[in-house]
């Protein structure tokens, strides 16, 4: 029975870190961002929100960084809420 649940603890976690991966790579891949749609910012603002957010730094950093925020649980900033995070949204919502 243990061989059977850490088994199917295994596979889990392994899905969940598949998901995490597809959904990082394909926030990278696509065209377009959070701050896209607003006015053109200059480049000292755009080179600020960019350090603000880790997309300053290479790649392979970004992922380890977005990685371990999830394994802590912080699902990040809200960029339509702002000033509010993405785990406070949820908290509310939720029963």
């Amino acid at each position: 029975m243990t061989r059977f649940v850490l088994r199917r603890l295994g596979v889990g976690l392994f899905t969940l870190w598949v998901v995490a991966t597809l959904t990082f790579s394909f926030l990278r891949v696509i065209p377009g961002g959070p701050f896209d749609k607003e006015r053109v910012l200059p480049p000292e603002i755009q080179a600020n929100i960019e350090a603000k957010y880790h997309l300053d730094k290479p790649l392979l950093t970004q992922y380890g960084i977005y990685l371990r925020a999830l394994a802590g649980g912080d699902l990040g900033p809200s960029f339509k809420y702002l000033g509010r995070s993405v785990n406070d949204i949820l908290r509310e919502s939720l029963p």
